[in-house]
Parts: structure tokens; sequence; C-alpha cells
């Protein structure tokens, strides 16, 4: 299985001599020979409703240059896009700020109007099953630290966790009620084959809230959902957090979640050593995308130094660390792709 492709993965594919027949994958949805049917990887079936503004703000450009756009989405966060290069966008300001200000949007960010919310999910899930074996069926959620993130900024949602923490669990309450609300119908008749819940809370260094933090805010809505899930037969839910997870994982055990990815390496990250910490993790992962840059010689000296011992260990499905980049160059991923293949016990 591969997480994802960037976009300028498929087109340096392309460049380099992929079969044109080769189609670009949609994040959401997929279509017959895409990159992960191509080189047969399994693919995140992402059924993903609207979960923020229902109805959303307007989206307006606010300023424009040659090199960036300044933009206000949907939940009223201006953003400064690059036009230069493939980068994440720079968060200018939030329209949400406060309990105040949650408060005048909280209908938007609550009401479960199921057409509005549940539009072209029919026929992302109609897709996945025509994939087959290609997709597996999943949830696409933002966790308890990214959503108040998204709505807040970074350093607003810390400062609000000590500023404010009526507010903050006032969020948390709101949020796990809506996503149980929300993802009932869906539930009662599509059998996940996993829930995914995006994070993206831990940096090089380890997690950007304390496990204090985590266990007074985020731990009573991880159990309450991780409950609901299993009471569908969701059995396996997995969290997406980049950087150094270490710190965090006995909390997300103990709130229900089965395992984690994408483990990455250069955060300090060996798939090996916390499979033996941690016996019962669900790994997906941790396979070093800068080896794959290089000879081939590197990369199986990279897949030789984890798939044996977590074959051996069970639980583990072998992934890069993040998405496919472009620099890996279609050489270098064909071979990569091969060797998995071929990889025996």
């Amino acid at each position: 299985m591969e997480h994802g492709f960037w976009d300028e993965t498929y087109d340096v594919f392309l460049e380099q001599g992929l079969d044109k027949s080769v189609v670009r994958p949609e994040f959401y949805g997929w279509q017959k020979n895409d990159l992960f049917e191509h080189f047969d990887c399994l693919k995140p079936g992402y059924i993903r409703p609207d979960t923020y503004m229902n109805p959303p703000i307007e989206t307006v450009i606010l300023n424009e240059t040659d090199e960036y756009r300044d933009i206000r989405n949907g939940n009223g966060t201006v953003l400064r896009q690059s036009k230069t290069g493939a980068s994440l966008p720079m968060e200018l300001s939030h329209e949400i700020k406060d309990k105040k200000s949650y408060m005048e949007y909280r209908d938007r960010l609550t009401n479960v109007d199921f057409k509005m919310r549940w539009g072209g999910v029919e026929e992302s899930i109609a897709a996945y099953e025509r994939a087959g074996d290609y997709a597996l069926l999943c949830t696409h959620m933002d966790g308890f630290f990214a959503y108040p993130r998204e709505l807040l900024g970074v350093v607003e949602t810390l400062y609000m966790y000590y500023d404010d923490p009526e507010f903050m669990h006032l969020l948390y309450d709101d949020r796990v009620d809506f996503y149980m609300k929300l993802y009932e119908p869906i539930l009662k008749r599509v059998k996940l084959d996993f829930a995914f819940i995006w994070e993206d809370m831990c940096f090089k260094n380890g997690p950007l809230v304390s496990p204090d933090v985590f266990r007074e805010f985020m731990l009573p809505a991880y159990k309450k959902l991780t409950q609901y899930l299993r009471d569908f037969g969701v059995e396996n839910i997995i969290v997406d957090s980049d950087g150094d997870v270490t710190k965090l994982i006995p909390l997300w055990l103990e709130g229900g979640v089965t395992g984690l990815l994408p483990f990455e390496v250069q955060s300090g990250m060996d798939v090996v050593k916390l499979g033996e910490m941690f016996p019962t993790l669900q790994i997906v992962g941790g396979l070093n995308k800068l080896k794959m840059f290089a000879s081939k010689q590197e990369i199986d000296e990279e897949l030789d130094r984890v798939l044996p011992a977590m074959a051996k260990r069970g639980g583990y499905i072998p992934s890069l660390d993040h998405w496919v980049p472009p620099e890996i160059g279609l050489e270098n991923f064909t071979y990569y792709c091969e060797k998995l293949h071929s990889f025996r016990i």
C-alpha cells in the first residue's frame, strides 16, 4: 500500500516513460489503471463527507501576484498559496479565533445535513467498489488536534488549551457527536476495512502537545469515537501523524486506536524498534523514502532492514514513510515495487 502520490510524481513519471494510458490518481475516488493499479499497490479508499462549514463561507481571492495567491477558504481561513512549486499553504488568519466566534458559526460546523454533506460520496463508494481489491474502504476524519488546528491555527490552538479549556472541551464534545451522527448512515450499509483519522500533530522532536494535554482533552473523544466505530464492526482504526509519535502511541492505544502511519524515518521513527516496544500496534509505512532516491543497492538495504523483521512480527503493511515524491523517479519506484512484490519470508 502507498499513502499517496504527489501530483508532480505523476508528471515526472510521464516524462521518464510511464505509459500514457496510466492515469493520475484521484485522492477521493478511483479510476481504472491509475498509478496504484499500475504498480499493483493498495489504495486508501477514502469516504469523506463535508465535515466543516455548511454552508461554507464564500471563497474569494484576496490578493494575487506572480508568486502566490491569498485566498479565503470555506472555513474563513486566509491561505497564501505558492504558484511557483509544490508546498503547503501558509495560514495568514482565521475567522474563528475563540469561543465567541465559534458560537457564531457553531451550527454551520455541527449540523448534520445529509443531502449537503454527503454530496458526491455515493459516486466515490461506487468507484471504490469497481476498484475491487485495489481500494481499502475507510473513513477520512480530521482528528482531535487536526480539527481545532484547521479552525484556529496551530499556535492559537495550543494557547487555547490553557486560555479557555472549557471552550476546547465543548469543541471536542461537539465534534465527536457530529461524527457519530454523520457517519451512521454509511456505517449501517458499507463494510469498512478501516477508519482513517488524520492528525499530523507531531514534528521531528516529538508531539506538539504534552501527553497530559492529550489525556485531558483528546483521550475522552478518542475513546468515545473508537467505541462507536467498533459498534459498527470497524476493528482497524489508523491515525496518520507525521513526526516523532513515540510519546503519544500509548495514549492512542488507550484511546482505542489500533495503528498508525507513516512513521517518518527522518524524525527518528524506526518501525522495527517501535514494533518491539508496542507489540499490538498496527504499523503502516516506515520505509525511508530518501533511500529510494539513490541506488538500487540502497533500496535493497532499506528493504532488508525492515521487511524480514516486520514480516516475522506481523501487523505490518509496507509503504514509504510519506507520499511517493517525484525525486524517486520511475525506474527506482518500479524496482522498489518489484522487490516488495517478490519478497517472501
